[in-house]
């Protein structure tokens, strides 16, 4: 049952990389913004271990920072796969990078935070030779990025979850996060039929926390309700559409935060506002006139985060 599952679920993904692809290849793309491809962050020479840097033209430092975790289920994607959101927000001033990072199942859970890890160094040690400004630093993803985004601005905040993961934290903080659509509970996801959901569920665990499971020193630290507890995180901004076929991991998240002390805003588009409003439209769509709304006020959440003193 468990090769099957996960060749459905590889099958599922590889039926989005060529929507995907067929998207990408029609789609406008921002302008005024010079794009650094493929900067290798580790000297592994592996694919994966590359990043997008996106600068504005036309805009003297020092830039304002906002690193983006493409999504894609934990096993799909790449530095490519975000690049049109990345080069909108950059457009609007800000240096955006876009990593990629192994995915599942050549990696588990570990691999992929020490990847992500790997890449926010590189950004510390090239900031000056880029004009960065680390002092206003923020954090995005979406969908499995959202889950990957929680979940690093914990351990950057939490020195047991550092020694557990095998990372180092920056010395500089992020100032923000936003959680676009986010799947961040990954021990029932709550998508599917339940016995559908159940079978899912169960190989995405061996996938991601490896052949202990539950046994696996990662276990109860994965999810953002295990990880964010008695953190003092930063302001947190939850993008969420009830269309999305995940809106019950938003809400969750949603209402999560709403019981907890952390200081978050919530964007919530409803059903009323358009059916079309699925899950991450507006990073798959960034010249949709309710992306564009949705982006803007992202950077405007994250502009008044990095103003605060």
């Amino acid at each position: 049952m468990g090769y099957l599952t996960r060749t459905l679920i590889r099958r599922k993904w590889e039926s989005n990389r060529r929507l995907d692809s067929i998207r990408l290849a029609h789609q406008p793309l921002p302008t005024g913004v010079e794009v650094l491809e493929g900067l290798p962050y580790l000297s592994s020479g592996h694919s994966m271990h590359t990043l997008n840097l996106y600068l504005p033209l036309g805009i003297d430092g020092p830039l304002p920072v906002i690193v983006d975790i493409h999504g894609g289920g934990w096993m799909y994607g790449d530095r490519e796969l975000n690049r049109a959101y990345c080069m909108y927000l950059a457009s609007q001033g800000w240096a955006v990078m876009g990593m990629s990072y192994r995915l599942l199942p050549e990696v588990d859970l570990l691999g992929q935070v020490q990847d992500i890890f790997a890449s926010f160094h590189w950004l510390e040690h090239h900031a000056e030779a880029y004009c960065l400004d680390l002092d206003r630093l923020c954090l995005t993803g979406d969908s499995a990025g959202g889950h990957l985004t929680g979940l690093a601005a914990c351990i950057q905040l939490d020195p047991s979850l550092q020694a557990l993961y095998g990372v180092d934290p920056l010395s500089h903080p992020f100032r923000a996060l936003a959680i676009a659509h986010g799947v961040c509970d990954v021990y029932r996801f709550n998508f599917l039929k339940p016995h559908l959901d159940k079978a899912v569920t169960r190989e995405y665990l061996r996938m991601l926390f490896g052949p202990a499971g539950s046994s696996s020193p990662l276990w109860g630290h994965a999810s953002f309700e295990d990880t964010a507890p008695a953190l003092s995180l930063p302001p947190i901004l939850v993008i969420a559409s009830e269309p999305d076929r995940y809106y019950r991991q938003s809400r969750r998240l949603i209402d999560w935060l709403d019981r907890s002390p952390l200081a978050h805003e919530t964007l919530l588009w409803t059903r009323a506002q358009g059916e079309q409003l699925t899950h991450v439209f507006e990073v798959s769509h960034w010249d949709w006139p309710e992306s564009r709304e949705t982006n803007d006020r992202t950077l405007d959440f994250f502009h008044r985060a990095c103003s605060s003193s």
